[in-house]
């Protein structure tokens, strides 16, 4: 018992220590300081439009990133239902067992003035079956900032994901309301992320909202769908849950999901559309740790 207070005190003393570090460390700095994430994630059985086939979908990620960057890892495991009622395979094997995506991101953060700030977040991904080749697409995100008072802040801008398949170009239009604040009300409306904040003190956020996600996957040569195909995917997930601060450098996130919406769109492999379905709503569970270092 003695042995684990100390190791315990210990750790915590490693970790105070830690973050008085931090507040001495200059703006650029702390920018610097990398961050790892851990994600994982469940949607619950989920039929495909006019079939009794249905899906379920875990996935889990690791993300390591600073204010201007990062690298990531994404994996999606799928069960499937009933696979002789699908409206797309070959009524026998698994349409897709498991999908992966890499992807590099750097930030190009850059204040004008005390009003006016620019983001623009510039994107490389492989999103896959089993091989990486002509599995490449880019995106781009840049917005302007205005801050009209402490708590107000509009934005604007755009952002586009770029894939030979699919391109998707949609605009970002937002306003917040105390968003850095750590106390009480924050709100986010907009597009693509909204979201309604409450904190209940200096560690609990409670939170819902919603927020669209598109990617475009290759298929293996092997795959039942559509051999050396692509996969087209768009999602609106809306989430409720909490974010729950254990020190300023580990926190946990977890929220209740709900699929509004997700589009499954079908391409052969010189990218000319083949068809399109409709996966119905379903609920799920996520789970997020996170680690300042």
């Amino acid at each position: 018992m003695k042995k684990t207070v100390l190791i315990l005190s210990f750790i915590l003393s490693v970790n105070l220590f830690s973050q008085e570090s931090k507040l001495k460390k200059p703006l650029l700095e702390r920018m610097l300081d990398p961050k790892i994430s851990l994600d994982s994630s469940y949607l619950s059985d989920a039929k495909v439009d006019s079939s009794d086939g249905s899906v379920k979908v875990a996935k889990n990620s690791i993300k390591l990133n600073n204010a201007l960057g990062g690298i990531s890892y994404t994996n999606w495991s799928f069960l499937w239902s009933d696979i002789a009622s699908l409206p797309f395979g070959n009524g026998v094997d698994e349409p897709i067992e498991q999908m992966h995506s890499l992807k590099l991101n750097f930030n190009l953060p850059y204040s004008i003035n005390e009003n006016w700030f620019l983001l623009t977040s510039l994107m490389v991904r492989s999103t896959f079956e089993k091989e990486m080749q002509d599995s490449y697409g880019g995106g781009i995100y840049s917005f302007a900032s205005y801050k009209l008072s402490d708590e107000h802040t509009f934005q604007m801008g755009a952002f586009a994901n770029y894939h030979p398949i699919s391109t998707l170009v949609l605009p970002i239009v937002s306003y917040s309301y105390r968003a850095r604040k750590t106390d009480g009300l924050q709100v986010v409306l907009g597009f693509p992320r909204a979201y309604v904040g409450y904190y209940i003190n200096d560690s609990l956020l409670l939170r819902s909202g919603m927020i669209f996600s598109q990617s475009v996957i290759k298929l293996s040569d092997e795959n039942v769908v559509e051999s050396s195909g692509y996969i087209e995917a768009q999602d609106y997930v809306a989430n409720f849950g909490f974010v729950y601060e254990f020190t300023p450098s580990f926190t946990l996130d977890s929220d209740v999901l709900y699929s509004l919406n997700r589009d499954f769109i079908i391409y052969d492999s010189s990218g000319s559309k083949q068809s399109e379905y409709k996966i119905k709503p379903s609920v799920g569970i996520s789970f997020r740790l996170k680690y300042l270092f």
